[in-house]
This record gives structure tokens, sequence and C-alpha cells, in this order.
């Protein structure tokens, strides 16, 4: 007896590249595989507690765990996920995983069972889309969740989140995706599969955001932060306090309960910036700092002035990050928000260099959107400019 007797195997239902995890055979497994599938269950037996431990984070016993494992190849395959380094393995089946694991060309193999050619069609997916081939990736995407639908619960939920991401990313985000993400929360909310219940809720907020529905997409951001946690997940945490703190901040101000959202959405931004450091995180940061400047152009204030300077401070901080990195596009969006800034500081003369310069490299790109709203800006300060010549104050 060995490996290939649990069926299926847990593959699919856990963050890359455990989702390649294999279990041995133990000869209880038929009264737990139905609990592992769903990641439900309390105490599994020795042999199995590498799962648990990989599930939890907990690493050294994820270590400790592998020595409970009798069968030598998937002891050294479970080695070789939780190091990073390719062993050595006589199982064909079980090094030709690792191969399609450590490397991306590869031929598609029929490995005589459905978990496992799933498996190989989900990671060829994953290959294409990197290559940009993604009418392929969701071609293939369908094809594994035909093979896995009716016997692996999360994976089968898994395929169909990054199916609805991808749609999302490259087709929009319409009424069937947001459908599908529901439908997906509430198949998850029976399993213990916390990191797929939080990206759920992460693409839901985001899908509700961008059809403007501001309210459903920040429950579901505060839903994600239940999953992804400072302590938990770091970079997750701060990509949705980011996301939410721009929610907040697109409902506008007419009434004491909006100035209320606004100050939720400036303490989101400051939550993802102690995350996003320049020095960690250089491109979440430069794009983190911007709203952050942004709001507080617009942030109900007794002293606004106070909050425009510091505003320009953090635009010359990021106009410095994209002049080093050389992102002209980048740089031209900084120079048109601290710009814009600078004119409602009254500083007209400094807004206009800035803005002119904006200007010429989105008219060096051709993008119009923003050359008229820049357009519009100057001409404000040209009307500014001429009362003031004219006497006014």
């Amino acid at each position: 007896m060995n490996w290939r007797e649990v069926f299926p195997q847990p593959v699919g239902i856990l963050p890359f590249p455990f989702d390649f995890l294999i279990l041995p055979y133990w000869n209880g497994w038929k009264e737990y595989v139905d609990s592992i599938l769903i990641l439900k269950f309390e105490k599994l037996p020795p042999e199995w507690e590498i799962l648990s431990a990989v599930k939890d984070g907990n690493w050294e016993v994820a270590f400790q765990s592998l020595s409970n494992i009798q069968e030598e190849d998937v002891k050294n395959y479970n080695l070789s996920l939780l190091t990073g380094q390719k062993q050595a393995l006589k199982d064909d089946v079980l090094s030709y995983m690792l191969d399609i694991l450590f490397f991306e060309d590869f031929d598609i193999k029929d490995l005589g069972r459905d978990d496992l050619n799933a498996l190989v069609l989900w990671r060829r997916a994953q290959v294409l889309e990197k290559k940009g081939k993604i009418e392929d990736a969701l071609l293939l995407l369908d094809s594994a969740i035909k093979l896995i639908k009716n016997s692996s619960p999360l994976f089968s939920a898994n395929l169909l989140l990054k199916k609805a991401k991808l749609l999302m990313e490259h087709r929009g985000t319409n009424y069937a995706t947001i459908a599908l993400l529901e439908e997906l929360s509430e198949r998850l909310s029976r399993t213990g599969a916390d990191f797929l219940k939080g990206d759920v809720h992460f693409n839901l907020g985001n899908a509700y955001s961008s059809m403007g529905n501001l309210p459903e997409a920040v429950k579901h951001y505060w839903e994600a932060l239940n999953f992804f946690t400072l302590y938990r997940d770091p970079y997750m945490y701060a990509l949705i306090n980011n996301n939410m703190g721009l929610a907040y901040l697109s409902t506008g101000v007419s009434d004491i309960e909006d100035q209320v959202r606004l100050a939720y959405g400036v303490q989101c931004l400051k939550n993802a910036l102690k995350v996003f450091t320049k020095e960690k995180y250089p491109k979440e940061w430069a794009s983190t700092t911007m709203n952050y400047a942004n709001a507080l152009q617009y942030l109900p204030t007794a002293n606004p002035s106070k909050n425009l300077l510091q505003a320009i401070e953090l635009y010359q901080e990021v106009l410095n990050y994209r002049r080093e990195v050389k992102d002209e596009i980048g740089y031209a969006r900084t120079l048109a928000n601290m710009g814009n800034a600078l004119a409602h500081l009254g500083k007209l003369l400094e807004a206009k260099e800035h803005l002119t310069e904006a200007f010429d490299i989105f008219n060096k790109y051709g993008m119009e959107e923003e050359m008229a709203g820049i357009r519009e800006i100057l001409e404000e300060i040209h009307t500014l400019m001429e009362a003031r010549y004219d006497g006014g104050t």
C-alpha cells in the first residue's frame, strides 16, 4: 500500500506551493478524507500531521512531521515543497509532479487519476497566464474544474476563484462574476479554508468597488481583514487597507457621516503604509503614498493649508522615486496631482509649471483624457492669474 490508495489527495486546496502536498497511505484514510478535503479537522493521525502544520503555517512542526512519513519518496517529495529544493525520487509520478512545480517547460501527461490530472492542468494554466495567454489558461481551468468538481470541493472552489479573477482582470467585472464570487463565499463558509474565504471577500470588495457599490465593497474588505491580519499576512493586510481606503474616499462629502467615512479612509491608507514601506515594497509604497496625498487634498479640516503642504511633501517623495525608476507616466501623474495641490495652496506659477510638464508627457503618449483634465485646471489657473493681474486678491 502507498500514497496512490488515498483518493482524492488534498492537492489544489492550500496556497502555492503546498497545493502540491501529498499524503502517505494510512489504513484509516477513508475516515478522514472528507474532512481534510474541506480543511475542517481537529486531530489528524501522525502520518498526516504535515497537513495541519502547513495549514497553520507552523513550519517547525511541519519539518518534524516528516519523520512520521514512512514512504521515503513521499517524505522527500514533501521536503522539496518545504525547502524549495528538488529532491531525487524513484517514484515516476511524484518526480514528474516536482518537475512541473519547479520548472515551467513541461509536457502534459495523463497520470491516471483526476485529482493529479487537474493539478497538472492548473499548473499549466498558471504558466500560460504568466505568458499572457489568458484565453488558453481559462480553457485549461475549465477542463480542470470538470475533473474534480464532484470529488474535491476546495480544489474546485480554488479553480473557480482563479477563473473569476482572470475574468475580472481581462474582461472586466459584471454581475455574473459577482454572483459566482458570492456563491463561492457561501460554499466556503462551511469549510476551514480561511485563506480562500479571505481571498473571495477581497475580490468581492474589488468587484463591488469597480461596479460603484461602495458600501458592499467596504463590507467585504472588512470581512477579508478577518482572515488577512497584520500578523498572518502583512502584504494582503496592507493591500486590503489600501483598496478599502480608496472605497471610503470615493463616497464624497455631503454630511457628517461622509466626513467620518473619509477619516476611516485616511486611516486605512495609514495602516497600509505601515507595511508598504519604501525600502521593502517601493512600488506599493509609491502608489499608496499617492493615494494618501490625494486624500489629504480633499479631507475636510479647519486648516486645509497644513494638509496641502503635507500632500505636496508626499508628492515630492513619490516624484523622486518615479524619476529614479524612470516611470515617466507615473512621474507625470504625480506632477499633475502636485500641481493641483499647489494651485489649491495659491502657488499658481509653480502649479502651472508642474501641470505643463505633466501635460507634455501625457501628450507624448497620446493620453487624451489626462490631457483634458490638465487643460481644465490650467484654464482655471489662467482665470485666477488674470484676476490677480487686474487687481483682484
